[in-house]
């Protein structure tokens, strides 16, 4: 569905003979912050500029964001680029971006964003149950598993509890970077790889399954266009260049959602490579031809990849980046002016098995390794000896354990350099924990907070002609000298696999105890 039906020349990008460089703009709008960037042919990134979120975390599994704060990002950023930058709005030739995926966001008959529920908001748990009771066959359909996060779910809730609100609706968008487009263009679109995480997309043929949503009780009419990431979702109009400084009628691409443009970022293009991503959540990722049967089952994602003949089999955490944050806000000192640098220290304080004490991170519930909306995190083996230091040691520990029982199940191969982007990989503790606990090298690549933004950059390169295509982005841009490697500490390995044992039991030990008797 596009609300915007003005068409521009494509040749408006061709702005030749004026002697200033060219630029594609990319956004990655996440959950903790929207980064912008301008991408150069020869694959020089320039002009960064991030601005902080603010999410609002309620009782009930409710999490959401204002899609009004996305948009007044990325105009504060183009601001900064003509004001600060000194760059000229011609000099961009075309925009595109990745975002955070499996939210739901409404735009209404007046064409207004309400609240948008994101990835991780869990309150529509019953509908997911009724969904997969009713409906069985939705996991074969789509690849992908039904829980309390999918946004199928989410919808079938909001038409049950807020049928005025969904009544209203005339377009859901299920990505942050779907709603800036709308705000760019007026065009009402997503990409394969969000449309994947949705549970009514069939990833084999990506397409919406109409069928079942309608079963479900839902308007099909209210779903996106499903565009591919390079495909021009529309041009900038009159009203968003003026709120933007943008040129009016720069195209602007579809783009993809995260995982994508992660796996693009981490050099996993074809078939048999894999990578880990940590950010506010964590997913461990292999590229596979085919959907496997029982994957699905188990929790696994199956994520249509921008090469149109693989898919990206993800295994998702809710609990990642969120947890080491909650770990400095609680044990770093108030009086820090730099809570994350004051967490570091009390991690090096403590020796690796953080004195005994093990940590199971499901903060926000979790749906793998184990799918339970309503998990809690705990603390086990606390002593009279046990100190601060030790639980701060613990929580990253736990992240780690958490994410080497997602590789198990992935059964990924172990004796290769697994790369790992996002934002926790700052963390030089944690990137030495995760190669200790994974038992295999951990590569950092350099800018690796903006390696989604560059590979979201990688749609515009390829329809630009900068690139023949994913694999030659890869091997020009991401595959360069320059890496750091952590490789896994022989003292501390035999210790982890031990404790890894043991943090295997914790969930099942603990499995019921925050149900009420």
């Amino acid at each position: 569905m596009l609300f915007n039906k003005q068409s521009y020349p494509f040749a408006s990008v061709e702005k030749e003979g004026t002697g200033m460089p060219t630029y594609a703009a990319v956004f990655d709008i996440g959950t903790t912050a929207v980064k912008g960037a301008l991408a150069g042919k020869n694959g020089s990134f320039l002009c960064e500029r991030t601005v902080q979120l603010e999410t609002d975390y309620e009782s009930n599994g409710i999490v959401e964001q204002n899609p009004h704060d996305w948009w007044e990002a990325v105009k504060l950023i183009t601001r900064q680029w003509w004001v600060e930058d000194g760059i000229d709005p011609d000099q961009v030739v075309m925009i595109t971006f990745t975002g955070q995926m499996e939210d739901v966001i409404p735009i209404t008959q007046h064409q207004t964003a309400e609240r948008a529920l994101l990835y991780a908001d869990t309150r529509a748990g019953a509908e997911a149950e009724w969904l997969k009771q009713q409906f069985p066959e939705i996991v074969q359909q789509t690849g992908n598993p039904i829980s309390a996060t999918t946004p199928l779910a989410k919808l079938v809730h909001m038409k049950k509890h807020k049928p005025t609100t969904y009544e209203d609706v005339q377009c859901f968008v299920f990505s942050s970077k779907d709603y800036v487009i709308f705000r760019l263009t007026g065009a009402i679109a997503t990409d394969p790889t969000t449309a994947a995480t949705t549970g009514m997309m069939n990833v084999r043929t990506r397409q919406w399954e109409t069928g079942h949503v309608s079963l479900a009780g839902l308007d099909a009419d209210k779903l996106p266009t499903i565009l591919d990431a390079a495909d021009v979702a529309g041009y900038v109009d009159e009203q968003a260049a003026q709120d933007t400084g943008l040129s009016q009628a720069t195209p602007v691409l579809c783009g993809s959602g995260d995982a994508a443009a992660s796996a693009i970022g981490a050099g996993a293009v074809t078939s048999g490579d894999s990578y880990c991503y940590i950010g506010t959540t964590g997913w461990i990722a292999g590229i596979q031809e085919a959907v496997k049967p029982d994957a699905a089952a188990h929790g696994h994602f199956h994520l249509a990849h921008l090469p149109a003949d693989v898919i990206i089999s993800v295994a998702p955490l809710l609990n990642a980046g969120n947890v080491y944050q909650w770990g400095a806000d609680t044990f770093a000192s108030e009086a820090s002016d730099d809570r994350f640098s004051d967490f570091e220290t009390l991690i090096r304080q403590a020796e690796p098995g953080s004195n005994g004490v093990l940590f199971l991170p499901y903060l926000q519930g979790e749906r793998n390794p184990v799918n339970d909306s309503k998990a809690k995190g705990a603390f086990w083996g606390i002593g009279p000896d046990t100190k601060k230091c030790d639980l701060a040691r613990a929580v990253i520990e736990g992240i780690c354990l958490s994410l080497r029982q997602v590789m198990d199940v992935q059964k990924l191969a172990s004796d290769d350099v697994l790369t790992v982007v996002g934002g926790g990989t700052k963390s030089a503790a944690w990137c030495q924990t995760l190669a200790d606990v994974l038992e295999r090298p951990v590569r950092i690549t350099p800018e690796n907070a903006y390696m989604a933004a560059i590979g979201g950059a990688s749609p515009a390169f390829i329809r630009l002609g900068w690139a023949a295509d994913y694999d030659d982005f890869a091997e020009r841009f991401i595959k360069v000298p320059g890496s750091k490697i952590y490789n896994p500490n022989q003292h501390t390995v035999a210790m982890y696999r031990s404790r890894y044992q043991q943090f295997l039991r914790m969930y099942p030990g603990l499995k019921g105890m925050h149900q009420p008797e």
